[in-house]
C-alpha cells in the first residue's frame, strides 16, 4: 500500500471514536493483548510516561517531550487526535512518523494479522496505538510519552504495565465523555486513575475536592507514591505560546521532572536547568503542537483553540480577557453529547456566532447548535460547513476585530487544513 491508501484503509475498516462516537469505542484488553503479542510486545522495550486527564494532557505531553528531547533523550510522543495529518499522532524527537512506515505497518497488519481476526477487528485507536509502540521500539527510543485516548482504565494505551512505566500523570478531572466514563467527577476520576500502576509514582496536576480523593485512594491501594503538582508555587518560566491555562500544565510538568530526577538516576544529570528551560521555551516548535490558543493571522486576529468542554472553555474565557479587539466573531462547532448547558455561561456573551459543524459524522448538526444558541441568548447564524462559516467571519470582520475558532478539535482542523498552510514535520 501507498501512504494515502493505507490511511484510507485504516479509516474505512476500523471504527474511530473521535469521528463516529461510541461505536468506535472498544475497551482494550483482548484486542490489544493480541496485537502486542503479535508484535513481540514492543511497549516493553523502552520506559514510558503515561498521561491521562480530561484537559491539558496533550499540552503536558508535548511540554514534557520537549524537555526530554532537550536533555538529549531520544523521545517518542504519542498523542491524539490529529489536526490535519494522521502522522501528527506518532513522533520521535518532534518528527512525524514517515509515511512509508505508516504504509508498511498497515500493509503488514492487513496481510498477516487481519485474516486471523475472524470475529472482531481492533478499533482505529487500538491499531494506531500498536503502530506507535512498534515504531518507538524500532527507532530505539530512550523514553516515550504516551497520552491516553479516553479514560484510562480501559484505554488501549493501558496495555502499559508497571515494568515499563516510570511515571503516571493525571492532569485534571472534568465532566466529559460522560456516556462512557460516568456522570460524576468521582466516577470519571475512577476511570482516569486506572492508569496508576503498582509502585509507580503518580503526579496529580490539579485539585478537585470530588476527584482528588479517588486518585489518592487508588494510589494508596497500588502503593504508588503520589505527588501534588497543584501545591507548587507559581513558577517563573517563559513558555512558548504562553497562555493562562498552560501555567497549570507547567506546574504538572515541573513536578514530573522533579520526580524523574529523584527516582531515575540515569535521567537526573540530563534533566538539568538548561534542558528544562530550552524545552519549555520552545516546546510548541520542537514538538509540533498546534491548536492551543494558536494565533493564525493578524488584522483581523484569527485564533484557534481546541477546548471542547466546560473545563476547557473556562480557560478560553480567561485567555480571551487578555485580548484587545473591537468585535468578536466566533466560528463554533461541537460534537454530539457535549454538555452545552454547562458551556453556555463560559462562552462570550457579546460575540457574534457562526454556528456550524465539522465534516465528521459525530458533529452536532449546525441547525441544532444554532437552535440551542438562539434559545441560550446568543446572537448569530447557522452555517452548514466550517469553511463557509470561516469565510463569513472573514467577510464580516474589520482589521481591529477578532475571529475565534473552536468548540471541537475538528472545527479547528477544518479551518487549519483548508485555509492555513503549515510547514509539515
Amino acid at each position: 500500500m501507498e501512504y494515502k491508501e493505507a490511511v484510507s484503509f485504516l479509516i474505512s475498516n476500523f471504527p474511530q471514536y473521535q469521528k463516529v462516537g461510541i461505536e468506535g469505542y472498544k475497551p482494550y484488553p483482548e484486542r490489544m493483548l493480541s496485537l502486542m503479542d503479535w508484535l513481540g510486545n514492543p511497549q516493553q522495550q523502552y520506559p514510558s510516561i503515561h498521561i491521562a486527564g480530561t484537559n491539558g494532557k496533550g499540552s503536558t505531553a508535548h511540554m514534557l517531550a520537549a524537555v526530554l528531547q532537550s536533555a538529549g533523550l531520544r523521545t517518542g510522543l504519542y498523542t491524539s487526535p490529529h489536526l490535519t495529518d494522521f502522522r501528527e499522532r506518532i513522533k520521535i524527537d518532534g518528527q512525524m512518523i514517515p509515511a512509508a512506515d505508516v504504509a508498511a505497518f498497515i500493509s503488514l497488519y492487513a496481510q498477516e494479522k487481519m485474516p486471523e481476526n475472524k470475529e472482531e477487528q481492533p478499533s482505529f485507536f487500538d491499531l494506531t496505538t500498536a503502530m506507535a509502540f512498534h515504531y518507538f521500539a524500532g527507532q530505539k527510543a530512550d523514553v516515550a510519552v504516551i497520552e491516553t485516548g479516553l479514560g484510562g482504565r480501559l484505554d488501549s494505551t493501558n496495555i502499559l504495565e508497571a515494568d515499563s512505566v516510570i511515571l503516571s500523570i493525571i492532569t485534571n478531572i472534568g465532566l466529559d465523555h460522560c456516556d462512557l466514563l460516568g456522570n460524576t467527577l468521582e466516577e470519571i476520576a475512577q476511570e482516569k486513575a486506572g492508569i496508576i500502576k503498582a509502585g509507580i509514582p503518580v503526579v496529580a496536576g490539579e485539585y478537585d475536592p470530588a476527584a482528588f480523593p479517588v486518585i489518592a485512594s487508588r494510589a494508596t491501594e497500588k502503593g504508588a507514591p503520589l505527588y501534588r503538582a497543584f501545591e507548587r508555587p507559581p513558577v517563573p518560566y517563559r513558555l512558548e505560546g504562553d497562555t493562562l491555562y498552560q501555567q497549570k500544565n507547567l506546574k504538572t510538568v515541573l513536578c514530573a521532572i522533579d520526580v524523574l530526577r529523584e527516582r531515575r538516576p540515569d535521567m537526573a544529570l540530563l534533566l538539568n536547568p538548561e534542558a528544562v528551560t530550552a524545552g519549555l521555551e520552545h516546546f510548541e516548535s520542537m514538538t509540533g503542537l498546534h491548536g492551543r490558543w494558536e494565533r493564525l493571522a493578524c488584522r483581523p486576529a484569527v485564533i484557534a483553540d481546541t477546548g471542547h468542554n466546560a473545563h476547557g472553555m473556562k480557560y478560553l474565557k480567561q485567555q480571551l480577557s487578555r485580548e484587545s479587539f473591537r468585535e468578536l466573531f466566533f466560528v463554533l462547532g461541537v460534537v454530539r453529547g457535549k454538555d452545552l448547558a454547562s458551556m453556555a455561561p463560559l462562552l462570550p456573551a457579546d460575540a457574534y456566532y457562526f454556528f456550524t459543524q465539522a465534516a465528521i459524522p459525530r458533529a452536532l448538526p449546525f441547525s441544532e447548535l444554532a437552535s440551542w444558541g438562539r434559545e441560550a441568548g446568543f446572537r448569530g447564524e447557522a452555517v452548514p460547513t466550517v469553511g463557509e462559516a470561516f469565510e463569513k467571519a472573514c467577510g464580516a470582520a474589520s482589521p481591529e476585530d477578532l475571529i475565534l475558532i473552536g468548540g471541537s478539535t475538528f472545527t479547528v482542523a477544518d479551518v487549519m487544513e483548508n485555509f492555513f498552510c503549515r510547514v509539515k514535520n
